[in-house]
């Protein structure tokens, strides 16, 4: 599709998300720039966003997906709608489920992050031949694979992901789905890179992780308060197993029925923190909150300095 009337400015999170994030002014939000330190409030027409950030060129001519993806949001935007009014992900239909999976599937490829990803490949591949070949190794029959993509050629590989959204999807949709909540006190953040995940059952925190990687917990704030939880299906027996050992008031046991009922799990502040730690984590450079409060964000980049860009390897 030619590029011509598409808006300029390209949001890779959608704005009716950041505004349940807002400040309470008309579409006005907290923002923190990791880069920087520096915090900020501005309209969510200027966050998320770059220029033209989804045309790309082919053979001369000019192309875009951004009206897919707009139509992609208009049918999300309903979905998730339903869920905070009726708090509950029992409102969610078959159909709906599989239409938030795609939404969530292309969200998941569709930030600068991943393109940033993408453009230390070759760098990432060098490295890890020339440890195993040694620092003198003649690398000069593969040196094109060590050639940093252009922009274009950038956006095209992230189009292309995109076009497998539906093998994305199935990773999202097979996953256990609990509707996580939180109070005004503490409330959720959201990032320029707003599915965050963890792996707490294999190598720690931030250790062994893909989208299909046994004990893998992928989460997605939707609103201040409430939280999308997606679990690998094999936290649902060690879930059986703890709850039956700690009986029927136990955190656990509260877990498997806001499984079964689709009600908010309530989340402890120490939860709460966690979640919102994988949110500064893999933001690209900028986390947004509804309170103005970044304490967490300083704090984790004055503890490590990585943490003032998003992650930069594909880790499987």
């Amino acid at each position: 599709m030619a590029n011509e009337g598409i808006a300029k400015v390209q949001h890779y999170v959608p704005r009716f998300l950041l505004r349940h994030f807002g400040t309470g002014k008309k579409d006005s939000i907290h923002v923190f720039d990791k880069l920087t330190g520096a915090a900020f409030t501005t309209n969510v027409k200027n966050v998320a966003a770059e220029s033209r950030f989804y045309d790309y060129r082919v053979g001369g001519q000019g192309f875009t997906i951004e009206p897919s993806l707009s139509k992609l949001e208009s049918l999300a935007k309903p979905i998730i709608k339903s869920v905070l009014e009726a708090d509950s992900l029992n409102s969610l239909s078959t159909e709906d489920r599989g239409k938030l999976s795609i939404f969530l599937a292309i969200q998941f490829i569709r930030t600068k992050s991943f393109r940033e990803r993408f453009r230390e490949l070759p760098k990432q591949l060098e490295e890890s031949l020339r440890r195993k070949e040694g620092p003198e190794a003649d690398l000069s029959a593969i040196s094109h694979l060590f050639k940093v993509p252009t922009d274009n050629e950038i956006t095209q590989q992230t189009i292309h992901h995109m076009s497998r959204a539906e093998e994305y999807a199935v990773q999202f949709g097979n996953k256990l789905w609990v509707l996580i909540s939180t109070d005004v006190r503490h409330p959720f953040l959201i990032s320029d890179n707003p599915i965050g995940l963890q792996n707490r059952i294999d190598h720690g925190l931030l250790g062994n992780i893909g989208l299909a990687i046994h004990g893998i917990e992928i989460y997605f704030p939707l609103s201040p308060r409430r939280a999308l939880a997606m679990w690998c299906p094999t936290h649902e027996a060690m879930l059986l197993q703890a709850a039956s050992a700690q009986g029927s008031h136990s955190f656990f046991h509260d877990v498997l029925r806001a499984m079964d009922s689709g009600a908010p799990l309530a989340y402890a502040p120490e939860f709460v923190r966690n979640f919102n730690s994988l949110q500064v984590g893999y933001a690209e450079r900028f986390v947004f909150s509804a309170t103005n409060d970044f304490s967490l964000a300083r704090e984790m980049i004055a503890t490590h300095e990585s943490y003032k860009t998003g992650p930069r390897s594909f880790v499987s």
